[in-house]
């Protein structure tokens, strides 16, 4: 696997090993250098290569292995403990030679300031925000099925993050409703994530209404569940887009990087709940949240 950047070019190699019976792989990480060679950056801890396949659930073992052996704790896309730390790994090793360009290309502006007029200083200048944008949720993905809980009023975290949004969602002439349908009790949850989770699904909502439009935030309490719908009056997403929309690395946008969904939808499964979406192409889409209530 190659990930290739403007500057760099880093190369992912898997060195098969056999542990038991099971075939378990190291991940060497280097960098290609000018003259081809390749710097040795770091060895990952290894893994079973079953556990990063898109597998909703891993196989199940016989009652009398279950005694010998336990499954590694796994979240909602089937990644282990070990795979979370190698991906926190692998984009540590990324972030720092990013830093490092970001710092030159910084110094370059100030030494040069009428390169802010280039138009390949400003495509680099462009790549380089979504290079940390990308890094940035990645690593949110990455510690997103783990919740801090504590008891907060959800109705008032929504207020305020309404507020701090509502003012620049006015420049892209798109209104915000907050509306409370019924007494809302305080809810066990990462105040953090809560907040991630909202602003992720209110940013998708004003990109789906490039010409303006309104979101609509409602909130309902039957007794055991919280649903919260966050509702847009934009374009509307395909039917076919439809079944892998929460799916990781699958994006339908140009710019998109296929993870804030994928956050969304970690955040949720990791507080016990539930999220779905529903649209109609040219009239909209509602994304609902449920909680339970415990």
């Amino acid at each position: 696997i190659f990930f290739s950047f403007t500057f760099f070019n880093f190369s992912v190699v898997p060195n098969p090993v056999l542990h038991g019976s099971e075939q378990l792989y190291f991940l060497t990480i280097c960098r290609k250098m000018s003259n081809n060679a390749e710097r040795f950056l770091l060895r990952a801890p290894p893994f079973n290569a079953k556990l990063l396949s898109n597998q909703k659930s891993l196989p199940t073992h016989h009652k009398e292995d279950t005694a010998m052996s336990k499954e590694p704790t796994t979240n909602s896309q089937g990644l282990s403990e070990e795979c979370h730390a190698m991906i926190s790994r692998i984009s540590h090793e990324v972030r720092n030679p990013v830093a490092v360009i970001h710092s030159f290309h910084q110094l370059l502006l100030l030494a040069h300031p009428e390169l802010s007029n280039d138009l390949y200083f400003q495509k680099i200048q462009e790549n380089m925000a979504f290079l940390n944008s990308l890094l940035d949720e990645l690593s949110c993905y990455n510690h997103s099925y783990r919740a801090v809980r504590a008891y907060v009023n959800p109705y008032l975290l929504l207020q305020n993050l309404c507020a701090d949004t509502g003012v620049l969602l006015e420049k892209q002439q798109v209104s915000i409703e907050l509306v409370k349908e019924s007494a809302i009790p305080r809810f066990a949850l990462d105040t953090t994530q809560f907040r991630q989770l909202f602003l992720n699904l209110i940013r998708n909502a004003a990109e789906a209404m490039p010409s303006g439009g309104t979101i609509k935030i409602s909130l309902c309490f039957d007794g055991d569940f919280l649903t919260i719908r966050v509702q847009d009056t934009g374009c509307g997403i395909p039917a076919e887009d439809l079944p892998t929309l929460f799916d990781l690395f699958v994006t339908h946008k140009k710019n998109g990087t296929g993870l804030g969904l994928a956050i969304c939808k970690e955040i949720v499964t990791a507080h016990d709940g539930t999220i779905s979406v529903s649209s109609v192409p040219g009239e909209g889409s509602t994304f609902t949240v449920v909680f339970p209530f415990s």
